[in-house]
């Protein structure tokens, strides 16, 4: 099963190489932010760090080592941490509202419609709404 998650992670990974590269900078703080607003930033943000993260490797890279991969969810998921804890979220958190947060398709469009910086890089991200993102937290959190 973990070598299932580790293949799916991977594909996942060089999916999010068409993301955008800069991140969603916060233009305010995180407590003043709707959870809508938040939401989408860090959507954003985890679709920019992956892409930075996964930038070295190639289309016919190929799967690295188990012990490597191992490694890369674990610094993945460290990431994917940090950028929630800017949000002042946990990974749990993060998890638990994300589908819930994105189900109003409505809300998201009329969101992005007034914020079309945002909305460039949001149509950018391969996935978006909750999935794909926060998996689990890191062992260290």
């Amino acid at each position: 099963m973990r070598g299932i998650r580790l293949i799916a992670l991977f594909v996942l990974a060089v999916v999010v190489l068409a993301a955008p590269a800069v991140p969603a900078a916060a233009a305010e703080a995180p407590a003043k932010m709707s959870e809508l607003e938040r939401y989408i930033r860090i959507q954003i943000d985890i679709g920019a760090a992956m892409k930075e993260f996964f930038a070295g490797m190639g289309p016919n890279a190929g799967s690295p080592p188990v012990e490597e991969r191992e490694a890369m969810v674990e610094r993945i998921d460290q990431t994917v941490s940090g950028i929630l804890k800017t949000y002042d979220l946990t990974t749990e958190e993060y998890n638990r509202r994300k589908k819930e947060v994105f189900r109003d398709e409505a809300a998201v469009t009329a969101f992005l419609e007034v914020h079309p910086e945002l909305k460039a890089k949001w149509e950018a991200l391969p996935f978006r709404g909750g999935s794909g993102h926060g998996r689990r937290p890191p062992a260290a959190e």
